[in-house]
């Protein structure tokens, strides 16, 4: 009870708010300077703190940054609301433990050394890098994610990375740490002016760029508002508002080439649907193409989570399956099937094998993603980007209702699209679904609880670009930092 009552506690909330405000959907940059700044000072000056200190601070951060994911849970009333308290509890738990765990190597090596300070918040892109590829991988609001709305930071995404930015960010405030530890006041301040002059620089706004022309081809997004439950579905007055909105849509472009629907459109079976697939069909005029995301069953005890193309004959053409699945929202490990009313069908989804470019009008290729697979640095997809044109992203985010989660998923999303410099088409069944242009404008959008549609042209770019991740050069170059760290301080003593 004392820590509650004490300065610690005040330092670790204080700090930890202002980190938050720095996240979707605030994305005021400063503030993850100045609380990650903070908390790492008071920690090198304040002998007091112990590891519980910094286990709560992480802890508060990931905890009220995620507490959207109960939402999903809550729909299945107060025994699922209560496991979704249990799981994001855990989550929280488990990756402020790889922080601890991060500065704790840091300490190990380098405890009582005049480097520390400049050393101590590179615990957090190592932390970064550790979320990406164990236990399935949960790369949720990397730092960079700070600069979703500034899109001038945001031109350096496709030379660095996402990652590679935050390593940077974490330098640069390794440096500030370092001269107000030794009292270098001329280098702190030139370091700070151009950190507040990285925040002021996002208020400047860019205009999208519309394309048009005869190559074009024509999108329309379909958005109906519906939001899942655990308990309550309809399958057929789902179908009914999706062909409703998307007639309305069509009366007003019939040109149109594809329509988007988002995952989940359909929670059953569509792929042994012949019957229900030929009604989809019959809402498209010759040429079109429908895009849209259902379950699949294959051999009768494989589920997928499928996007499907479909022609006006109801044909399936294309289909992609995902294969980066939702820990213990998609499946549960080690447990073959598992009845899971979030699944409706009594089955664990299995993740997919096959990473196909979808072939669209005007001989244009796009990248299939499904929800949470655009933050992924996932080496398949990595290829396949590179070799299309465009990202065709479909999500369901009405699982997290009206909180902030979809706001926060639509800026995983963008930073990832222009990290590739890439459009991105994302469709989803309550928002926000969105075009995303490669350098992180937004140029279409519904928000969240809407029911809308949009239109989109867009126009193939003959442009040559670099789209190859950058992740093996910000790993090697962490190493390599924290290697001759080492060594400098082992030869020095």
């Amino acid at each position: 009870m004392s820590l509650f009552l004490s300065r610690q506690f005040l330092i670790i909330v204080t700090s930890a708010l202002l980190i938050l405000l720095s996240l979707p959907p605030f994305g005021l940059s400063l503030f993850y300077w100045i609380g990650i700044t903070l908390f790492f000072y008071i920690l090198l000056i304040d002998r007091t703190y112990k590891l519980k200190h910094i286990f709560i601070f992480f802890y508060l951060i990931q905890f009220i940054s995620l507490i959207w994911i109960i939402q999903s849970f809550s729909s299945g009333g107060l025994g699922y609301l209560i496991l979704g308290v249990i799981l994001i509890s855990f989550l929280a738990g488990f990756i402020a433990f790889l922080h601890l765990g991060s500065i704790q190597l840091i300490y190990y090596f380098f405890r009582g050394k005049n480097l520390l300070p400049f050393l101590l918040p590179l615990s957090l892109s190592i932390t970064e890098l550790l979320k990406e590829f164990i236990i399935g991988g949960f790369p949720w609001n990397p730092s960079a994610i700070i600069y979703f709305k500034n899109l001038f930071v945001l031109k350096s995404l496709p030379i660095v990375g996402v990652y590679g930015l935050g390593l940077i960010i974490h330098l640069v405030i390794g440096l500030i740490l370092f001269f107000l530890i030794n009292g270098k006041r001329l280098s702190l301040y030139l370091v700070n002016i151009l950190v507040i002059f990285s925040f002021l620089i996002g208020f400047i706004k860019q205009q999208p760029s519309f394309q048009d022309g005869e190559d074009a081809v024509n999108f329309i997004v379909i958005q109906p508002n519906i939001y899942e439950s655990l308990v309550n579905y309809d399958v057929i007055e789902n179908i009914e508002k999706y062909e409703q909105l998307t007639l309305e849509a069509l009366q007003g472009r019939p040109d149109v080439d594809v329509i988007i629907w988002p995952e989940g459109s359909l929670p059953i079976d569509l792929n042994n649907r012949p019957g229900l697939l030929k009604r989809l069909g019959s809402i498209l005029e010759n040429n079109q193409k429908l895009i849209l995301g259902s379950s699949a069953i294959e051999n009768d005890v494989l589920l997928y989570n499928r996007l499907y193309v479909l022609n006006e004959t109801g044909v399936i053409e294309q289909y992609y399956d995902k294969q980066k699945l939702v820990l213990f929202g998609e499946y549960v490990p080690w447990v073959k099937p598992l009845v899971s009313r979030f699944l409706n069908l009594g089955m664990n989804y299995v993740p997919g094998n096959n990473q196909s470019l979808i072939n669209l009008p005007n001989q244009l290729k796009a990248t299939p993603m499904i929800c949470f697979e655009s933050i992924f640095e996932y080496q398949l997809i990595n290829e396949n980007i590179c070799q299309s044109d465009l990202v065709i992203q479909i999500s369901n985010d009405s699982w997290f209702g009206k909180w902030y989660g979809p706001q926060q998923h639509l800026a995983n999303s963008l930073i990832r699209s222009v990290e590739f410099q890439k459009t991105l088409i994302r469709s989803t069944p309550s928002g926000v679904s969105a075009v995303i242009q490669p350098n992180g404008v937004i140029s279409h959008r519904i928000d969240n609880d809407q029911r809308d549609f949009f239109f989109y042209s867009y126009k193939p770019s003959n442009q040559i670009i670099n789209c190859s991740s950058t992740i093996f050069y910000v790993i090697s170059l962490l190493l390599l930092i924290l290697i001759s760290s080492w060594i400098y301080v082992r030869v020095k003593k």
